[in-house]
C-alpha cells in the first residue's frame, strides 16, 4: 500500500546538506534530470518516530529509562552479539506496534520495519517525472540565501548589567560576533513523499502511524531552525484521512477509529511493557537483556 503527503511550506524551510565556511546549504541529491533539493526521507522519518514515541509517553503517563528512550526515540542500538530470536521478535511487534512499523536495533537484534519513507521533492519543472506533477516552476526560482548575525549581547551596555562581575567581564576575550547564511526554500514551496507500507502491516501498526502523524501535526514543521522560525506547513495525505491547514488538524472518522484501538491496544499494555527493553547489571558490571 502506498500513500502520498503532500506538504506546503508556511515559512521558510531550511535542510542543511553541507556547509562551507559561514554559509549552510540545502541538501541536494543528483537526478537524471540535474541535482535538486530534497527532504530526505529519513528526517522526516526520524520525526515521525518521534511524535509516536511522544504519544505513546504521553498516553501511559510514564518515564522511561535511557535505554528505552533511545529505542523508542532514536531507534535503538546494537550492543552485543547479534542473534535471531523469532519469540523475542513476535512479542514485541504484538506489544508494540510502533516499533513493529518502524523497526530499530534491539541490542542483539535488527528488527526490520514496515514502512519505507521516499526523500521529499519540491514540486517543480526539474522533478515532473519524479513526482508526476506538472509544474511551470524551476526549483531555482524557490531557493534563496539568508543571512543573520550571531552577537554578543554581553557587549550591550543595556544588557552587561546582568552580569555578575562586569569588570571581569571587560578583561574577557573581544565578542564573537558573525555574519552566517543559510540556503532555503521559499514559503509557499510544496513537496510530495511517497510513503509505502509492506505487505503484513496490520490495523495497530497503522493506528501508530496515525497516531504519529495527529502528535506531529499539533506543531507542524519540517528540517532546521524552528526556533528561527522556519519550517511550517500544511500537509494532507492524498486519501484524504489526515490533514492539517494553519494548524488545525482534521482526522477522518476511519483513521480515528485506527487510533483510538491503538490507544486501547497499548493501554492494556500499560507502562510495565516497556521494562522489556531494559538491562540489568551483571556482577562484573557488564549488562545482559532482561529475561523474557
Amino acid at each position: 500500500m502506498k500513500m502520498r503527503m503532500r506538504y506546503k511550506m508556511l515559512s521558510p524551510v531550511s535542510h542543511i546538506g553541507e556547509t562551507a565556511s559561514s554559509g549552510s546549504y540545502f541538501q541536494t541529491v543528483l537526478t537524471s534530470f540535474g541535482r535538486v533539493p530534497v527532504i530526505t526521507g529519513n528526517s522526516i522519518r526520524g520525526q515521525l518516530r518521534d511524535s509516536m514515541a511522544l504519544h505513546l509517553l504521553d498516553l501511559l503517563d510514564v518515564k522511561v529509562s535511557k535505554e528505552t528512550f533511545h529505542i523508542l526515540f532514536s531507534g535503538g542500538n546494537i550492543n552485543g552479539t547479534m542473534k535471531d530470536d523469532v519469540e523475542k521478535a513476535k512479542k514485541i511487534r504484538e506489544a508494540f506496534p510502533s516499533i513493529s512499523l518502524l523497526g530499530g536495533g534491539l541490542g542483539d537484534m535488527i528488527m526490520s520495519g514496515k514502512m519505507i519513507s521516499s526523500f521529499a521533492y519540491p514540486i517543480c519543472r526539474e522533478t515532473e517525472e519524479i513526482t508526476g506533477i506538472y509544474s511551470e516552476l524551476s526549483w531555482h526560482s524557490l531557493i534563496d540565501e539568508m543571512e543573520f548575525t550571531r552577537t554578543d549581547d554581553s557587549k550591550n551596555d543595556k544588557l552587561s548589567g546582568h552580569i555578575l562581575d562586569p569588570e571581569a567581564e571587560k578583561e574577557a576575550k573581544a565578542s564573537t560576533q558573525m555574519r552566517f547564511s543559510v540556503q532555503y526554500m521559499a514559503a509557499g514551496t510544496e513537496f510530495v513523499q511517497d510513503i509505502i507500507f509492506l505487505p503484513g502491516t496490520t490495523a495497530l501498526e497503522m493506528g501508530a502511524f496515525y497516531a504519529g502523524l495527529a502528535k506531529w501535526f499539533e506543531t507542524p514543521k519540517l528540517g532546521g531552525m524552528s526556533a528561527k522560525g522556519f519550517g511550517l506547513f500544511d500537509a494532507e495525505l492524498d486519501n484524504g484521512e489526515i490533514s492539517v491547514k494553519q494548524g488545525e488538524v482534521s482526522i477522518s472518522d476511519i483513521t480515528r477509529t485506527l487510533i483510538l484501538d491503538y490507544e486501547d491496544h497499548i493501554r492494556r499494555q500499560g507502562p510495565e511493557a516497556l521494562v522489556f527493553f531494559d538491562k540489568k547489571e551483571k556482577k562484573n558490571g557488564k549488562k545482559a537483556d532482561k529475561p523474557d
